[in-house]
């Protein structure tokens, strides 16, 4: 459902993110969003706690054949007015007709959530849709229409009883997507919008769980095949990542997410032409996706084509004009192919949108030198790139350079001889400055 493709970018993956309607909502305010609104007493008597519902479902509807759970979420009627007092009467009312119509068809209910319902009843497998929309009339009869209405079922796949409960709420966070005045029923969406929200948590194990309960409620949804092989290939278990991507292109052969997936984890295996292969495919189906044009840029300058890499880069940049990596690549890019005033321009950006990074500024301050730009300016950025990154030769072999032009032996020879210690040979360099040392001397 292209609803929920909502592409997003994590350790270079492209995955559908739903972009959740309910994260990050604090317009409610928190009073209403993390407490309960207390209820006088007496007023649902027959009203479960969350706990106590599901305890009462698993024990009452153990031997029921099938049942169905009915979620009402009221947030939006109660946030449509103002006062305290208000909010309580509408709280009051946008419940009552749910409790209502719990009692007239003998089932169970209970609070789920701080604005959410859920009532158990039971069915006989073909008037599922009837009593969501006798639910839905009632809430209209009662002048309740802000609400929105989720469904799961019993059975569904090895779920418990309890577990319905858990289904139908999440069926209400994919409401949540498609608006107040909805029914939605728990479906395989409905758990990739769980396993996402898992996703972003960093609950990789919770995710995975979820992607694979949403494939075993629907085994042809591409999408999902390809959240599973983006949580196999973060965990660096790329065999399994690149089965998933792989049946996901099967299924739908037009799959851009998965097809540049499998390249990425196929240049993580260090197959740079077979990964460049998915990601021109992926690059034809769609152009002017930033991940995708970037890493094709990337690939080509890993392959030593730097002027292939070019336009890729070019692009990556014009794209995304807050990626620190493009441009310092485009940096390295243009310096690669002689284009100096480019490539300090490139590095530039990249010290402007990040200014932390070492490799930029280390390339920055040797090419300000080679060209002759303010040597205290080079020395500045190659000295803080060592500060950022000691354990790095080649940055202090730089800043060796630089020392040098500015006639500084001692911290040239200091500089080379770490960045020697460091493993980036230096030899030919210490004697330089040995030499001009001793030519000094001996002048």
């Amino acid at each position: 459902m292209n609803t929920f493709r909502n592409r997003n970018a994590t350790q270079a993956f492209l995955f559908s993110s739903s972009k959740d309607p309910l994260a990050g909502d604090s317009s409610a305010g928190p009073e209403y969003r993390e407490a309960e609104i207390m209820l006088p007493d007496g007023q649902f008597p027959d009203m479960h706690d969350r706990d106590g519902l599901i305890d009462a479902v698993t024990q009452k509807m153990a031997h029921v054949p099938a049942f169905q759970v009915l979620s009402v979420d009221i947030e939006a009627a109660v946030r449509a007015v103002g006062t305290p007092a208000a909010k309580l009467s509408v709280f009051i009312s946008a419940v009552a007709p749910l409790a209502e119509f719990c009692h007239q068809h003998k089932g169970l209910w209970g609070q789920i959530g701080c604005f959410r319902f859920a009532c158990a009843l039971e069915h006989d497998g073909d008037d599922e849709a009837d009593l969501a929309d006798a639910l839905f009339d009632a809430y209209k009869q009662a002048s309740q229409p802000l609400i929105t209405m989720g469904m799961a079922v019993y059975p569904t796949l090895t779920d418990t009883p309890g577990e319905i409960i858990d289904n139908a709420d999440m069926a209400l966070d994919h409401g949540a997507f498609l608006g107040i005045g909805t029914l939605t029923r728990f479906d395989a969406v409905t758990m990739n919008i769980n396993g996402d929200r898992f996703y972003q948590a960093g609950d990789m194990e919770k995710a995975m769980n979820a992607f694979k309960k949403g494939l075993r409620l629907d085994p042809m949804d591409a999408n999902l095949h390809n959240s599973l092989g983006v949580c196999y290939g973060i965990l660096g278990e790329f065999d399994n990542a690149v089965s998933a991507f792989e049946t996901a292109i099967a299924l739908s052969p037009t799959e851009v997410m998965a097809i540049y997936n499998k390249g990425y984890v196929l240049l993580s295996q260090g197959k740079t032409q077979a990964a460049m292969t998915f990601f021109m495919e992926a690059n034809a189906l769609e152009p002017d996706v930033f991940e995708i044009v970037y890493h094709i840029g990337q690939t080509h300058m890993q392959m030593k084509n730097p002027d292939m890499a070019r336009p890729f880069l070019e692009s990556a940049v014009r794209i995304n004009s807050r990626s620190a990596p493009a441009a310092a690549l485009l940096g390295e890019c243009f310096e690669a192919l002689d284009l100096t005033v480019d490539a300090i321009q490139s590095y530039k950006q990249a010290v402007k949108i990040n200014p932390h990074d070492a490799a930029s500024l280390s390339a920055l301050g040797y090419l300000y030198a080679c060209v002759g730009e303010s040597l205290d300016v080079a020395m500045l950025f190659c000295e803080q790139s060592v500060e950022l990154s000691p354990e790095n030769g080649l940055f202090h072999h730089r800043l060796g350079r630089v020392c040098l032009l500015r006639d500084r032996m001692e911290d040239a020879l200091a500089a080379f001889a770490t960045a020697q210690s460091l493993g980036y040979d230096n030899t030919s360099w210490i004697e330089t400055v040995r030499e001009r040392q001793l030519s000094v001397k001996v002048s």
